[in-house]
């Protein structure tokens, strides 16, 4: 509530400050100069001035873009009262369209209309960028995986496309920054001026067995929700639901999951040869490059593997090969819990979730995912369990008194021993089981952090981030759909290089016939 009544205020002063900069303007221009002090009507009146689309308006209140149009609708004001030379451009972006005040308080500003507005190669550029804004934040947002816990269903250096608009986009939280500053300048963005959580409705709730991009809820650099790393990961668990990892088997319910058709689910295991695998042979046949796997020679002649991932279909392979002794998973054992310690603190980003209990990768759960409206048990051994939910996602105060053998739980300064869970939560976990940094360390992903749903592999710049790797693009990765139960996929890169080249001949024969008919 507080953020709301911040932007209000702010929208406010934003507007009389637009009054006082232009209303002379505007009274010149045959409008009443009341008109440049009231909110919406300023901008629609605005738009007359400068003879521009009047649906242009909902442009200006679009987080991102906003502020671009605002300096683009200074610009063209400007050229409306003459300031057209290339330097009153820059003076008036540099000034953030303050300049504006210059021309306004000038002995007589006269209105020209935009007759001498031209387009210009700048001007082209601006409306590209706020065209692909629009649909990076509200549409389908590209991302590339750098990491492979999700191989092989999603491989290292796949460019994905995901899509928003199903699940309902969510509002920018950061409204003020740089377009696309995730990829060039991640600090590219004004942190004080947040809006709250809000989504666009959809049409589709998520589903378990959906491939999900969401913002990594534990980021200790950003604590801006939509300025959090990306991650992408399989949605194993639904609110409400128990999910449990036994012998490295994920359980929902009690009952085995079974991934979509086209997942790719892969284990560590340990593989005896008689003699030694051949890179080619490794890469041809498995995917697996040397830094995959860890081999040596054990006393009787035979050679032992360490894979770090191996898919369902690659231990049926080399289960069939005459050169294998053996293939056995490799599991960590009840009991053993997997922890990081530095510095006699607990690392959390690489011990188990929740701290307290003695689980590990392999032997996990069972675990309760909370759903809205829940009220949970909160005490000394559920705290790990619910902190982050309490303190970080849901923003509530919290205390703990533990003198004198206490454990009194304060949430906004009232004892309690429960709490009402405020939004859904996931449970995502990547098909690379034992190489993914998933629920299992960061624990809930809230549904104010889902990003969307990845619909299509793009392209494969693989050489980009595996060095080791001999093929630098898997070309047949190029424009495949992903994310949708079928396991044979196709790759339509040919039809969109035909369809590109196509449109591209068509529009230099059509400048052609223009420029030849321009002659006569």
């Amino acid at each position: 509530m507080h953020l709301l009544i911040y932007w209000l205020i702010g929208f406010i002063i934003a507007n009389v400050i637009f009054g006082a900069a232009t209303w002379k303007l505007f009274k010149n221009a045959g409008k009443q100069a009341w008109q440049a002090y009231i909110p919406f009507l300023n901008i629609w009146k605005g738009l007359e001035i400068i003879h521009r689309p009047k649906w242009w308006i909902i442009l200006f209140y679009l987080p991102i873009v906003g502020p671009i149009f605002w300096l683009v609708f200074f610009v063209d004001l400007g050229d409306s009262y003459g300031k057209i030379e290339t330097k009153d451009k820059i003076i008036m972006v540099l000034t953030l369209g303050l300049y504006i005040f210059a021309v306004n308080y000038s002995d007589n500003p006269k209105y020209l209309g935009p007759e001498n507005r031209k387009p210009t190669f700048v001007s082209s550029l601006i409306f590209a960028l706020v065209l692909a804004t629009i649909v990076h934040n509200w549409f389908v947002q590209p991302m590339i995986v750098p990491t492979g816990s999700m191989e092989n269903t999603i491989k290292i250096g796949d460019a994905l496309f995901v899509e928003k608009i199903s699940h309902g986009a969510r509002v920018p939280m950061t409204p003020i920054g740089i377009p696309f500053s995730e990829f060039i300048y991640r600090d590219g963005f004004i942190d004080k001026a947040r809006l709250p959580y809000m989504r666009v409705p959809g049409w589709r709730d998520l589903k378990s067995n959906d491939i999900v991009v969401f913002n990594y809820p534990t980021d200790s650099v950003y604590s801006a929700i939509d300025r959090k790393d990306a991650y992408v990961k399989r949605l194993v668990g639904l609110p409400g639901e128990t999910i449990q990892i036994r012998n490295g088997i994920l359980y929902v319910n009690d009952k085995k999951f079974i991934p979509k058709k086209d997942a790719q689910v892969q284990h560590s295991y340990m593989v005896v040869t008689k003699a030694p695998f051949s890179d080619k042979l490794l890469y041809d046949n498995f995917g697996i490059i040397s830094t995959d796997y860890n081999a040596g020679k054990k006393e009787d002649g035979t050679f032992i593997y360490q894979f770090a991932a191996l898919t369902d279909a690659h231990v049926t392979a080399m289960k069939s090969n005459a050169n294998v002794v053996s293939v056995e998973p490799i599991l960590q054992p009840v009991g053993e819990k997997t922890e990081h310690i530095v510095k006699g603190k607990i690392d959390s980003t690489n011990t188990i979730f929740p701290v307290n209990k003695a689980w590990n990768p392999d032997q996990y759960g069972p675990l309760y995912i909370p759903k809205k409206g829940d009220i949970v048990d909160i005490n000394k051994e559920t705290l790990p369990q619910y902190i982050n939910i309490i303190r970080k996602y849901e923003h509530n105060a919290l205390r703990v008194d533990s003198a004198a053998g206490k454990y009194d739980i304060y949430i906004d300064d009232k004892k309690t021993n429960k709490y009402e869970i405020q939004q859904n939560y996931y449970f995502m976990m990547g098909d690379n089981r034992n190489q993914s940094l998933d629920a299992r360390f960061f624990g809930y992903v809230g549904e104010d952090h889902v990003i969307g749903r990845p619909i299509m592999i793009w392209a494969n710049m693989n050489g980009m981030f595996e060095a080791a790797a001999p093929k630098k693009f898997i070309w047949n990765r190029f424009f495949t759909s992903i994310n949708n139960d079928n396991p044979d996929k196709t790759s339509y890169g040919i039809y969109v290089l035909i369809a590109l080249i196509g449109w591209i001949g068509y529009d230099v024969v059509k400048a052609r016939k223009e420029k030849k008919k321009n002659k006569y």
